[in-house]
């Protein structure tokens, strides 16, 4: 798989300009804009985003039901913790917390956002990639944290320019659509199951009709999470996560 590249100068949300350019292209395209002034997270969020950080969204269509484009979720999430991983080295923490927030040193520094446009029998898939690589929103700026933010930058002392950051992605992206592809999800399950934040501990998974509690076990074959509270498993879809 290889990506055109479009890059501005500014938008209101790097989502949004994919989707309308899903009207015209085929082709698997990244989206990066050098600043981005209305984005969004997940449940109608805003996405806060600070000069130097790292705004992108890729589009890809895909003729494939709901379900599997969902599992790009754990694409992404791993593909962007190769690109960081690759320019931070070891000696700090960097963990996935279900289903695609990434935490480096438990701070989070990445959002990961999914749309879906039809078009017939083909969808185009979105994928929103928020990285805090300079800085990090301030705490005034957000409601319902459940992760005190943080950023590259400021864990680790490195600068890393948005635009290179950008291929760094989209390298590693095409590496693990490839793997899906081909292999399944099980071996995108295994990696991301090794990259996860909590496995074994307790949490606490928060819908908006219902709140579980117990130890989170795993993630099935949908990319449910599986949690158990006095041996009973529960398999949850979607939910806020709490530590």
């Amino acid at each position: 798989m290889e990506f055109d590249f479009v890059i501005l100068d500014e938008t209101e949300s790097t989502n949004s300009e994919a989707l309308k350019l899903a009207e015209s292209t085929d082709n698997p395209t990244f989206i990066v804009a050098k600043k981005q002034t209305n984005g969004r997270g997940r449940i109608d969020r805003s996405w806060s985003d600070p000069s130097g950080n790292f705004s992108g969204s890729i589009l890809i269509k895909i003729d494939e039901d709901l379900q599997n484009l969902a599992l790009r979720s754990f694409v992404a999430a791993l593909s962007v913790f190769d690109a960081i991983d690759q320019e931070i080295g070891e000696e700090h923490e960097l963990l996935i917390k279900w289903p695609n927030d990434l935490l480096l040193n438990g701070k989070k520094i990445c959002g990961i956002l999914l749309e879906t446009k039809n078009f017939g029998n083909v969808s185009a898939l979105v994928i929103g990639i928020g990285v805090n690589l300079l800085s990090s929103p301030n705490l005034d700026q957000i409601k319902n944290i459940t992760i005190k933010p943080g950023s590259i930058y400021s864990e680790t002392g490195i600068k890393l320019d948005p635009i290179d950051f950008a291929d760094l992605i989209a390298h590693n992206y095409a590496l693990r659509e490839n793997q899906l592809r081909t292999i399944g999800f099980s071996k995108i399950r295994e990696i991301w199951m090794s990259r996860a934040a909590k496995i074994g501990k307790k949490i606490t998974a928060r819908t908006p009709n219902f709140e579980y509690h117990g130890i989170f076990d795993s993630v099935d074959e949908k990319g449910q999470l599986i949690i158990i509270n006095n041996g009973e498993e529960k398999k949850i879809a979607a939910a806020e996560i709490f530590f």
